[in-house]
């Protein structure tokens, strides 16, 4: 069994805790969280992942990073926006790989992880998408009620499952080590740091104005020249935070200039389809990464 091996490295002023394992000889793989404090009521940081790291590192170096203000990264100074996000993600990909790596995006990650792709596509071989509302065009306007009336406080193990519960097609994945390093997020300094100053009106309004203006960024950018990197989209027919109708218009969006971009649906799972359907999800993305590899040789 391939053991995680957790480091600090220093990116972008933070020391930033890192989980990596596995070697060979293609492009390492970088995976992106979601789960941004204020934002959602699980707490984000590499435990989402489950065995996906694990699972790759058998023929891959694997690398996951924490976020500023999740898991083992502190929360930094100033204001949480998604460029804040992108330039700690680009700094920690450059201090912790040489050579361009395939970057796994889920959630804000994944639009954090298309950001990366337009400033600095030097550092990506490749991108991945997985279950992505903030990177997806916007929908109708209608509030989605998926945390409506989340329980309180939530640092408890009830609070931390109802919420994955609430995101997934079932609850098979809710295991006892994803709640309890849910729990072990969701009580840290770093984590409540930056609930304490999401809780500004001034500063979620900071976050929710820079995912927009990130999201329309990325459709600008992906319709007037190609996206500069190949792409792949990752959508889970179940996702109660995003249609696929949504994933797949992001698809055609980068696609229309970009002709290596793909598109897969995971069939029965939610918002976390590396975790509720491991064995597929896993078999597209390494196909992509694999078939990118073979392009190139």
């Amino acid at each position: 069994m391939t053991t995680l091996l957790s480091r600090t490295i220093q990116a972008d002023g933070l020391a930033t805790r890192i989980l990596e394992a596995g070697r060979g000889e293609g492009p390492a793989v970088v995976l992106l969280h979601g789960g941004l404090p204020g934002l959602v009521p699980y707490a984000g940081g590499s435990h989402l992942w489950g065995a996906l790291p694990e699972a790759l590192a058998r023929a891959r170096r694997v690398i996951a990073i924490d976020s500023p203000g999740s898991g083992g990264t502190p929360a930094g100074d100033g204001p949480l926006t998604l460029e804040v996000l992108a330039r700690h993600a680009c700094a920690a990909i450059a201090a912790a790989v040489d050579g361009p790596v395939h970057l796994v995006g889920h959630d804000t990650g994944g639009l954090v992880g298309a950001m990366v792709a337009l400033e600095k596509p030097a550092l990506l071989a490749s991108l991945t998408i997985v279950a992505s509302a903030a990177a997806a065009p916007s929908g109708d306007g209608v509030d989605n009620l998926t945390f409506f009336a989340a329980p309180s406080p939530a640092t408890t193990r009830q609070a931390q499952f109802w919420a994955f519960d609430r995101m997934s097609y079932a609850h098979h994945h809710i295991d006892d080590a994803l709640l309890d390093a849910a729990v072990a997020a969701a009580e840290s300094e770093a984590h409540q740091a930056m609930l304490r100053r999401m809780a500004d009106p001034a500063a979620a309004a900071a976050l929710a104005t820079s995912v927009l203006r990130a999201k329309f960024g990325v459709f600008r950018a992906a319709r007037e020249a190609a996206f500069p990197v190949p792409t792949q989209i990752i959508a889970a027919a179940e996702d109660p935070l995003v249609s696929r109708d949504h994933m797949l218009w992001l698809f055609r969006i980068i696609a229309q200039h970009q002709p290596a971009t793909q598109f897969h649906l995971i069939n029965r799972s939610g918002s976390f389809p590396f975790r509720e359907q491991p064995e597929p999800f896993l078999q597209v993305l390494t196909a992509f990464q694999d078939g990118l590899i073979a392009e190139v040789a």
